[in-house]
């Protein structure tokens, strides 16, 4: 989470090797991808002799388990509930698409796809695993991210670009303010404008599922002490974009919006992850809406405001919806859990999927 923590307790090796190793043991053939030191990517792949290979993903991270109410890595099931940190984003989705796949190898002949098992780093902050996976030459007919969906398909999703600001000044005692450039007073009249621009934004044209694209600032740092003038202060931005939006389409208007300011700067974005949109026709989407109705007689197809890996997959031509088992609204929550009666049917609906 771009914090600077080192060691193994902070990175995804030992779960991507205990993933690799489940695999193995059920005899399917799989990979370690190196995408940063102590961060890898796992790749399993399973040959059906198929004409099409559908990519299974969920990524292998977490965000950090602070100010957590129960303890984060020691599982405790109540009242049919799982709770963890991770439980609900994305663990469960990835215990359903490696349970349906071990389900339907059982049988020889089932499987209607290839299957291409991909389990990635560092989803929660740069989406560094589904990029590398992508630069590393992936290839896949159409895939599903896990994410908690509630067992509904996700088809649309908004993406996002982060970037830091700066603001500079000149330092001086506070008894002589005068002698000195607050470079805080400075970063408020940027905050101003991107107060309005946000609000502009989202009063603006609409996409018909994902709604308005919005900004928001999210971090601000500044000044030393409390008598000293600050001779600095940064901002970190999280523009939300719709499918059609690019990093350069977000980023000039801001730039001319901030123009005649005096002392700014501007980062290059340090992510830029494109929003997505699947046809509501699509073959892949329908395959997996059957599967689903069949199961649980309906389907509800929707749009969310958050960004996930698929965003990265479709950029490339992967067509890939979201779906997987629990709720969004658990995910990163000091108590979270997982439903298991939903990762039980989630196993059912992608089993289906593979063999129907």
């Amino acid at each position: 989470m771009g914090r600077g923590r080192t060691g193994p307790e902070y990175s995804e090796q030992s779960l991507a090797e205990f993933v690799r190793a489940f695999l193995t043991k059920n005899s399917i053939d799989s990979e370690l991808q190196q995408v940063l030191p102590g961060r890898p990517n796992v790749l399993g792949h399973v040959d059906a002799h198929a004409s099409q290979t559908l990519m299974l993903e969920a990524h292998l991270d977490t965000v950090h388990a602070d100010s957590m109410t129960i303890e984060p890595f020691t599982p405790v099931v109540r009242n049919g509930r799982l709770f963890g940190r991770g439980s609900c984003d994305t663990k469960g989705s990835m215990a359903a698409f490696l349970q349906a796949v071990i389900h339907a190898l059982k049988t020889p002949g089932r499987l209607r796809y290839n299957i291409l098992l991909l389990f990635v780093s560092d989803e929660e902050y740069r989406f560094t695993g589904a990029q590398h996976a992508v630069k590393k030459g992936l290839k896949a007919d159409f895939g599903i991210a896990g994410e908690p969906t509630q067992l509904k398909i996700v088809r649309a999703h908004k993406g996002v670009t982060r970037w830091k600001m700066m603001t500079k000044g000149i330092a001086a005692h506070s008894a002589y303010p005068e002698r000195g450039k607050n470079a805080i007073y400075a970063m408020s009249n940027v905050i101003n404008r991107l107060d309005k621009y946000a609000a502009e934004l989202y009063s603006g044209s609409r996409h018909p599922v994902l709604g308005a694209p919005s900004l928001s600032v999210g971090v601000i740092e500044g000044g030393q002490a409390v008598n000293v003038v600050p001779d600095r202060c940064s901002i970190e931005v999280d523009r939300r974009t719709l499918p059609d939006e690019t990093m350069h389409s977000v980023i000039g208007p801001i730039r001319a919006l901030l123009q005649d300011l005096p002392d700014w700067e501007m980062k290059e974005p340090h992510l830029s992850v494109a929003g997505m949109e699947v046809p509501e026709h699509a073959p892949a989407l329908e395959a997996l809406a059957g599967s689903i109705k069949a199961m649980q007689g309906g389907v509800t197809i929707e749009g969310a405001p958050y960004a996930t890996d698929a965003g990265v997959y479709n950029a490339v031509g992967i067509p890939t919806v979201v779906f997987g088992p629990g709720d969004i609204a658990q995910a990163h929550t000091e108590a979270e859990f997982i439903d298991l009666r939903q990762l039980d049917q989630a196993v059912a609906i992608i089993e289906r999927l593979l063999t129907t």
